[in-house]
């Protein structure tokens, strides 16, 4: 397999994704099956016929383990101050609490009421004329979502980690408040899909400004091995 190190001005148009594929077609045509790298010598990935390219989509892969919830003993929010008798539960505006809840109601594990019948009991007839009973349906109202809290008002603001002025990025009330603030949140984009991964956190983003003044991109490198981007806008 041969070895193709992109210039300056292929690296800076890799992360439009029009731009990606037609430099992938344009390689692929004069090399055959090619491994990409970044001017620093970074492998972005490799070039190789229709037929051997076939790629499980990252919404796919990442759907497979999704539904582990984080568990109380394991979740940062077990450092916070919890109500008495709630110490072994996540806090009560954690943002995995709802996850861990619902994932617990499903539970093989979970001890359950079985009715126990001894025999099939013959349906009674019904008298011409007369309306069947219907099921008695729970007319209790969904109780209402708890309204959002500004900052400044949240308990969140005790935590260790907190950003004067903003929401603990654990906090529950983090993303709507956000939201209504029209608040953009920078996400952390795979250079070489152009695929949001995640919302990215401050120690990215920072390191993304500083290699940008670099290469033009702000390509950085995680733990995985891979090179992704930080997506301000």
């Amino acid at each position: 397999m041969k070895l193709y190190r992109l210039n300056q001005s292929e690296f800076r148009s890799w992360r439009d994704r029009d731009a990606r594929a037609a430099l992938k077609v344009r390689i692929f045509e004069q090399h055959g099956d090619t491994q990409l790298r970044a001017p620093s010598g970074r492998i972005l990935g490799t070039v190789r016929s229709p037929e051997k390219s076939v790629r499980i989509p990252i919404e796919r892969s990442v759907s497979r383990g999704s539904h582990h919830a984080v568990g109380p003993r394991e979740c940062i929010c077990r450092e916070w101050q919890k109500p008495a008798g709630k110490e072994k539960e996540h806090h009560p505006i954690c943002v995995h609490k709802q996850h861990w809840e619902a994932q617990q109601l499903r539970s093989p594990d979970l001890p359950r009421d079985r009715a126990v019948v001894s025999g099939a009991r013959a349906a009674e007839p019904v008298a011409a004329g007369t309306a069947s009973p219907s099921p008695a349906r729970d007319t209790e109202p969904a109780p209402p979502e708890p309204a959002i809290q500004p900052p400044t008002d949240c308990v969140c603001q005790a935590w260790a980690g907190i950003v004067e002025g903003k929401h603990h990025p654990l906090c529950a009330f983090r993303k709507a408040w956000e939201a209504q603030q029209g608040e953009v949140v920078p996400q952390l984009v795979e250079l070489e899909t152009g695929t949001t991964i995640r919302e990215a956190s401050l120690e990215e983003v920072v390191a993304s400004k500083q290699k940008a003044v670099e290469d033009g991109v702000g390509a950085i490198e995680l733990s995985d091995g891979k090179l992704y981007y930080v997506k301000e806008a």
